[in-house]
């Protein structure tokens, strides 16, 4: 069974992940710095965040290959920044804040993408400010396990639309072999 349950979660992720960048839901965004920050800098300005998820967590390379994760709240067209609840988290996932300079690359976390197949932010539960986002996680594993069970397979086309329904009766049939198993357990 657990072996069955753990070819259905690759099968859903790999499916949601392709669907959503052949679909062009989810891009993998890129861009570049447009004014220098210094390590306690909290605005980071950007020729443009089109594309990066809200909240979410960047990636700024400079040119020597030094790497600074920074965790933001919020954007505007051109700045990535924080709020009063959820500040602008510097040197975030064991990288230190350091100096960039203008024209260092920004891109979005390759885990994402990951976030946004399955429509749930989980790096929200991550950072140490979103303690709330725990009140939601009951609702948030809901909506993943519907979102499971009705897997995108639109990108396929029409004719191949069939597979949803596979799947979703695949899915029914091993929720209903995980609750015989349990049911059934060995009596002494």
């Amino acid at each position: 069974m657990a072996k069955l349950i753990m070819f259905f979660g690759f099968v859903w992720v790999a499916v949601c992940i392709a669907g959503g960048v052949l679909q062009g839901s989810m891009p993998f965004a890129s861009t570049r710095l447009t004014a220098d920050i210094t390590n306690a800098g909290t605005t980071i300005t950007v020729a443009s965040t089109n594309g990066f998820p809200e909240p979410g967590i960047i990636i700024i390379t400079s040119p020597n290959q030094e790497e600074e994760r920074i965790a933001y709240s919020s954007t505007t067209a051109t700045t990535f920044i924080g709020t009063l609840a959820r500040p602008l988290v510097r040197g975030s996932g064991g990288t230190t804040a350091i100096a960039h300079s203008e024209g260092d690359t920004v891109r979005m976390i390759e885990s994402q993408l990951v976030n946004n197949s399955i429509d749930y932010n989980i790096a929200i539960i991550a950072d140490s400010a979103g303690a709330q986002a725990f009140l939601s996680v009951p609702t948030a594993v809901f909506s993943i396990l519907l979102s499971f069970a009705t897997s995108p397979f639109g990108f396929l086309g029409t004719d191949l639309q069939i597979l949803t329904v596979l799947w979703g009766i695949c899915f029914l049939g091993m929720i209903i072999a995980f609750f015989i198993s349990i049911a059934g357990g060995r009596r002494v």
